[in-house]
Parts: C-alpha cells; sequence; structure tokens
C-alpha cells in the first residue's frame, strides 16, 4: 500500500512523510555555525559544538544524505553540561552552512571523507596537543563515512556510533530510498529539495548519480558491504535502529550482532529511516560514552583565625636592662598536649649534722695561709 507523501514545516523542523515511514530532517541549527578553513583553495566547514574544547572525550556527529548539522540539535542540548565531553556536529560540502563546491559540483563520498579526515586531525587533535578519545556517531551516510574513518588508525576513532545503518547496504534499500522521496508519482525537483532540505542544488544532483559513491567497497549480489572495514577495529560499536525501517532490517541488526557480539543495540519502535534523536536515543548516547567521573567538590573546612598575639617576655642579660614586652603573632595552629606526665617528687637529702667549730676554724685558718 502507498501513502501520499506530504510534508509540513514546524519550529524550522520539515518533516518529510514517505510511504510508511516518517524522515524529520532539521534544516537550521539553534546553535551557532562556526567555520572550519580546508586547507585547499577557499572553501570551510560549518559545525557547531558544546563542552569545553579542552574535554577528554570528543563526540563527533555526521549527519545523513541531505541532512545537516541541525539534525543533531537535540543531543547537544542534551549533553551540554556534561563533564568531560565535548559534542561537534558538522556540516559538510553543500549543506548548511558549509561551503558549495567549485559550480556547485563534484560532490562524492571521496571529497567528503577528505574534508571530514582534515577537520578530525587539525580541530579534535591539533599538533601539540593531547589526542582526546574520539567517537563518531553517524546517520545513514554518515554512518558509512564513520566506518572508513574507524578503519585508518591516524583518524584516532576510538568509538562508533551507526543510525539506521548496519554493515550491509542492499540494493533493495537505496532503491527503495529514492522511490520513497517520490511526490504523486514523482520525484520533486532539485530545487525543491534544496530549499526543503537547506542543501545545494548541486548536491542534490549528485546523490541521483552513480558516480557519488566512489569509495571503494565490496558487493554481492545483494548489496554493498561495509564489514570489512572495521575487521580491525577494537572499539565500541553501537547501533540504533527502527523497527520500520527499510534500510537497516532485521537481517542487518543480525549480521551486525553476529560479527560484533559485544554491539549495544537499540531499536526504537516505530522509527523509520532514520532513528530520530529524541529523549530515549539521546540517552541511550550519551549513556553509552564512557565518561570521566566529575570531581566531587571539596568542602571548605572553616577558617581559624589565628591567635592575635602571645606575650613574649624578653629580658635583656645586660646589666641595667629592663623588661621588654614583644608581640609574636601564630599562623600554625596551637598544639594541645593531650597528656600529661606524672612528675616524681624531688628527692630531699636528709639534713647533716652541723659542722663542727674545729673544722670551721681549720677551714679558716687554711685559707688565710694560702692568701
Amino acid at each position: 500500500m502507498r501513502y501520499t507523501c506530504r510534508y509540513r514545516t514546524q519550529n524550522n523542523c520539515v518533516i518529510f512523510c514517505v510511504s510508511t515511514r516518517m524522515i524529520a530532517v532539521m534544516t537550521v541549527s539553534k546553535f551557532p555555525a562556526v567555520q572550519f578553513h580546508l586547507p585547499k583553495g577557499s572553501r570551510h566547514l560549518a559545525y557547531s559544538s558544546v563542552g569545553d574544547v579542552k574535554s577528554p572525550h570528543v563526540l563527533l556527529c555526521l549527519p545523513g544524505l541531505l541532512e545537516t548539522r541541525a539534525t543533531f540539535d537535540s543531543l547537544l542540548q542534551d549533553a551540554e553540561g556534561l563533564h568531560g565531553l565535548r559534542v561537534v556536529s558538522l556540516d559538510v560540502c553543500g549543506r548548511g552552512d558549509a561551503s558549495i563546491l567549485p559550480g556547485d559540483k563534484g560532490y562524492t563520498m571521496q571529497v567528503y571523507l577528505e574534508d571530514v579526515e582534515h577537520f578530525i586531525r587539525a580541530e579534535l587533535m591539533p599538533e601539540g596537543k593531547p589526542v582526546p578519545c574520539i567517537e563518531v556517531l553517524g546517520t545513514s551516510m554518515g554512518g558509512i563515512l564513520g566506518m572508513y574513518l574507524a578503519s585508518d588508525v591516524h583518524n584516532h576513532v576510538s568509538g562508533l556510533f551507526l543510525n539506521d545503518i548496519g554493515l550491509d547496504l542492499p540494493w533493495m534499500s537505496i532503491y527503495g530510498l529514492y522511490d520513497g522521496m517520490k511526490k504523486d508519482g514523482r520525484l520533486p525537483t532539485p530545487e525543491e529539495m534544496a530549499a526543503k532540505f537547506n542543501v545545494s542544488i548541486g548536491a542534490v544532483l549528485a546523490v541521483q548519480s552513480p558516480s557519488h559513491f566512489d569509495l571503494p567497497y565490496r558487493k554481492d549480489w545483494k548489496g554493498m558491504k561495509f564489514g570489512h572495514l572495521l575487521s580491525a577495529f577494537k572499539g565500541p560499536l553501537r547501533l540504533m535502529h527502527g523497527s520500520d525501517s527499510g534500510v537497516c532490517t532485521a537481517q542487518q541488526v543480525k549480521e551486525l550482532k553476529s560479527e560484533f557480539p559485544k554491539a549495544q543495540v537499540l531499536e526504537v519502535a516505530g522509527a523509520a529511516h532514520p532513528v530520530p534523536f529524541n529523549a530515549a536515543v539521546n540517552k541511550f548516547v550519551l549513556a553509552s560514552l564512557d565518561l570521566p567521573v566529575a570531581p566531587v567538590a571539596k568542602a571548605e573546612l572553616p577558617k581559624v583565625e589565628p591567635h592575635k598575639a602571645f606575650k613574649q617576655m624578653d629580658m635583656a642579660l645586660e646589666p641595667g636592662s629592663v623588661w621588654k614586652e614583644t608581640t609574636v603573632a601564630i599562623d600554625e595552629p596551637v598544639e594541645v598536649m593531650t597528656s600529661v606526665e606524672v612528675m616524681k617528687p624531688l628527692e630531699v637529702a636528709e639534713p647533716t649534722q652541723p659542722p663542727s667549730l674545729w673544722a670551721w676554724l681549720k677551714r679558716q685558718l687554711l685559707g688565710t695561709t694560702k692568701k
């Protein structure tokens, strides 16, 4: 059964309904755009970011085929204020606030991949700075780019989130994506799609061309295969998929679990392709990150005012000196004696007999003689 395709805008959000699925595409981000200038030419990417730039943990969010960084706005909002985490959402060329390519032509997966690698190495791990723990969250096409990024150790990708994309992309799923975009039996014009999705006309035309996917991949009669890209990947893998998805089907989920038994999987009931970033999905993503524990604030001890002064009597030894009174400030706490030593009574000598008169006279005489 086919349903009429319709769309409506609400709060800068375009909701595109096709057949039995709903694709939510945020077109304008609520977060300010920061330009990242690429080393070649005069192009720039655009990104939004929350969290301290010195955070030891970074989550890089890559949008889907005709999405912008605004797709991740709700995730950035939920991540604000988390200790030790920086979340970055990125516009690739021809999308959102990023530059279009010269002549609005030449959009390919290879270009996206190279641009994102430049961004990772220059912005997320600049030379001379500690390399953070970098995880990549990719929606659909962004998830495929994430797998290519993770296959290169120089990108330092330590974890991966896949939004409704498995290790395989069946041919029928690709056909379904294009067929599902039809309205009243026809595809919207490139101008219509560009306006709705906040992307360039050239990007819309490019994704409809077979030459758009120019990265090396494996294939069989079922479709495109990407599992080999993660054969040496040791980091955690997470998958969010819709129960009604025509792209990441139950078979794709089963194969991913078989290949990566430790993978965390979240099925979103009633969702199609891709999975929307609602509160439950955001919680799953943020809870899956191995974030550092926030330091506990130390309770300040009450300040002890030092004794105003101790009066010490200092007596000069020279004759004629007088007592002087000096004041000595005590900065250190006074040690209190906690034990008392019992002093023994002094031993008093028994009184002796007074000396005899003869002995006294003898001492006097002898003293007189010596003189």
